[in-house]
């Protein structure tokens, strides 16, 4: 799974249909509407440790992507199950400067606002990733072409 910052994971692009998605990846094992927003509807697949957030306001486009699956990487790197420091100094590097952190009990986050990116990471390790289409404004995303 290699990581397109702002357009997606792969083949699979934001602006995506849900009806594209599952043609690629074929029926998710789970779908879920999220309690704290009905616009967003959640498929799931298991096999690839992947969720994928669908805006019903927009039209049903995929729009962010929930994964722990140890094979996405970026520029050939992989981020799940790396050093903290290694993906900041290593792999992201070039594309991100700055990071927002977040503590929490058991883990942090850092989100990345320009390229709407976040790493979760407990004892020093990235173990969740995190990316959606940007936003263009503060009402309109950044679909890529």
């Amino acid at each position: 799974m290699e990581l397109k910052p702002k357009i997606g994971v792969d083949n699979l692009k934001f602006g995506m249909k849900r009806t594209e998605v599952i043609e690629i990846l074929n029926k998710p094992d789970r779908i879920l509407t999220n309690q704290e927003d009905e616009n967003e509807l959640i498929l799931e697949w298991n096999y690839l440790k992947l969720r994928m957030t669908f805006y019903q306001n927009e039209n049903d486009r995929f729009g962010y992507l929930r994964t722990i699956n140890p094979e996405l990487k970026f520029n050939g790197k992989r981020i799940i199950g790396a050093q903290l420091e290694f993906v900041k100094k290593q792999i992201f590097a070039e594309l991100i400067k700055d990071w927002e952190i977040d503590e929490y009990d058991f883990f942090t986050t850092y989100f990345n606002e320009q390229n709407w990116l976040t790493l979760h990471v407990e004892y020093g390790v990235v173990t969740e990733f995190e990316i959606g289409v940007p936003f263009k404004n503060e009402e309109n995303f950044e679909w890529p072409n």
